[in-house]
């Protein structure tokens, strides 16, 4: 019997274009790609280091997606680049329909 990971649903291997700020700081904003989405979620590949709990503003220009969000984890994957782990505030409306409708 499989172990289970702790992820309620699954993830998709899929390549959106986002940004992301902190959402008291919009001025510093970091332009990335995803690994991976999931309607509550995604893993991003950044070039700076987030803090877990961080509050975050993600943005989906291409795919009209606007979401609050918070850093789960972030973890060094090469020199200078980062894997970050964002969870969404899906449900609000229009603009928190998760990344996985895209």
């Amino acid at each position: 019997m499989p172990m289970p990971t702790g992820r309620m649903e699954k993830r998709i291997a899929k390549t959106l274009i986002l940004e992301i700020c902190l959402y008291d700081e919009p001025g510093l904003k970091e332009r990335t790609i995803t690994e991976n989405v999931s309607p509550r979620g995604a893993r991003v590949l950044v070039e700076r280091e987030w803090r877990p709990r961080q509050q975050v503003l993600v943005i989906s220009p291409n795919e009209g997606v606007r979401s609050r969000g918070q850093i789960v984890y972030c973890e060094r994957v090469a020199e200078g680049k980062f894997a970050v782990g964002l969870e969404l505030s899906v449900g609000g409306g229009n603009d928190e329909r998760g990344l996985a409708c895209c």
